[in-house]
């Protein structure tokens, strides 16, 4: 049974959902974290698939679940395990630790280490000298009419505001309440096809002025396939939800990819696959089917993307457990 419960986070809205965990108990009394493995970079949003056990004759109470020292879920009385998708959970480096109870008084902690990249863009660093890190997209890149960017600014002193600009017209301002180096993301969205210029401005208390921008050129970029009773009407054009293995499935070294572009505006004429930066198949039409084999271990990010003769491009990226225990 999956619980689904609604955050707000400027700008974006997260959308956290619980299921039972896919992980097995350890044979042992404490905490195992199946997924994400140690060390792997992976898409946003990232499953957290862990499981416990008791000591013998007693049961788990309670488990808490901290990303960088922030609680993001608690369990129920008799819960022991969860797969958890979390919206609040940022790109970057991440620290999940799992604390879980039980009757006796015993408790018992796992922890994992992991990096997140949104849209298959890496983390925005604060800048060494006083000025604007413009991250992603990089310059040039292609994309929908709505994207995700990804700055960070350092002044000669705290920063106190910074705005985004669309060709010339502000779209969105932010104005830090603390001290230090802001890093802020936010949603592009442009009116039309084509070329835009987006810039950042940021401020600093002494009245310094810094700036960078990019030209990024929009096309109709799509997803999954969108068909009523809750999507479009008539369909959007898109990936059908079976194409690929499942998001956040557990697969051998071995395993077929099999995909499909379905009410495309035009002919499809090329699509691929990549398991984080290495393209695993190809096809030249709006279906794939390939195997893939001796693929790496662990938790890596599976992208999907096809190309219309007209120029729109279908995109889906998520991640997948490669040989994992679990």
């Amino acid at each position: 049974m999956r619980r689904f419960l609604f955050a707000l986070l400027l700008p974006i809205i997260v959308l956290p959902a619980i299921a039972a965990a896919a992980c097995a108990a350890p044979d042992s009394p404490g905490v195992r974290i199946c997924s994400p493995t140690a060390n792997s970079t992976v898409a946003n949003t990232p499953e957290i698939d862990f499981n416990s056990t008791p000591a013998f004759g007693a049961e788990i109470i309670k488990f808490a679940v901290y990303d960088n020292n922030v609680k993001l879920f608690q369990g129920s009385p008799g819960q022991t395990g969860a797969s958890l998708i979390d919206g609040s959970i940022k790109n970057g480096l991440n620290k999940i630790v799992i604390i879980a109870w039980d009757s006796q008084g015993n408790w018992y902690r796992g922890a994992i280490n992991f990096a997140v990249v949104g849209d298959g863009y890496p983390p925005c660093n604060v800048p060494s000298s006083p000025g604007i890190n413009f991250c992603g997209p990089p310059a040039g890149a292609q994309l929908g009419l709505n994207y995700s960017v990804y700055v960070a600014a350092k002044g000669n002193s705290k920063i106190t505001a910074m705005k985004m600009y669309v060709d010339g017209k502000q779209q969105q301002g932010a104005f830090t309440g603390f001290y230090g180096n802001p890093s802020f993301s936010t949603i592009v969205e442009v009116p039309t096809q084509g070329n835009h210029r987006v810039t950042f401005n940021a401020w600093d208390s002494g009245g310094h002025v810094f700036s960078s921008s990019r030209a990024i050129r929009s096309t109709y970029t799509r997803g999954y396939e969108d068909c009523p009773p809750n999507g479009y009407d008539p369909c959007l054009g898109g990936f059908q939800t079976s194409s690929g293995p499942e998001p956040n499935s557990y697969l051998e070294k071995t395993f077929p990819i099999t995909a499909s572009v379905v009410n495309n505006t035009s002919q499809i004429i090329g699509m691929k696959a990549w398991i984080d930066n290495t393209v695993v198949a190809t096809s030249n039409g709006p279906t794939m089917s390939s195997t893939v084999e001796n693929a790496p271990c662990g938790t890596h990010i599976l992208t999907l993307q096809a190309w219309e003769a007209s120029g729109v491009i279908y995109r889906i990226q998520y991640n997948i457990n490669i040989n994992v225990p679990h």
